[in-house]
């Protein structure tokens, strides 16, 4: 009996710690702009698109630019409420913010930190 409890008591342990990264969020703020958890890049706002469009309007040669963070299906319920997701244009998902303006990366950050796209031509920002 005593070793039925000391299994479901790792048991639990297990499934805990298993599952504790369903409970990150996907973005963090770090000196004052948000970042992605996925790899500490700083993350960007478009000033064409419409917040809660469902839409964005950067694709093609923008696309790859200002790289969309993108979400798995499985991923979408790590928003927790505080980041949505729309479907792209190329049918990929893409993380936005609560509010609905999806967000980017910028090709030439490189380290974490780097925040080289903030103000490009008076269109991009950073998200604080």
């Amino acid at each position: 009996m005593n070793f039925f409890f000391k299994f479901l008591s790792l048991s639990s342990m297990f499934l805990l710690i298993s599952n504790s990264s369903y409970a990150r969020d996907i973005a963090k703020i770090k000196d004052g702009v948000l970042i992605s958890n996925v790899n500490n890049m700083t993350l960007y706002i478009f000033d064409k698109d419409v917040e809660g469009s469902g839409k964005s309007e950067c694709n093609d040669q923008c696309a790859k630019n200002f790289p969309p963070f993108t979400a798995t299906e499985k991923e979408k319920s790590h928003g927790h409420g505080k980041f949505k997701t729309i479907t792209r244009s190329d049918g990929t998902l893409q993380w936005t913010t609560k509010s609905g303006k999806p967000l980017y990366f910028y090709a030439k950050d490189t380290k974490p930190g780097d925040r080289l796209g903030d103000n490009l031509n008076n269109v991009w920002k950073v998200v604080k």
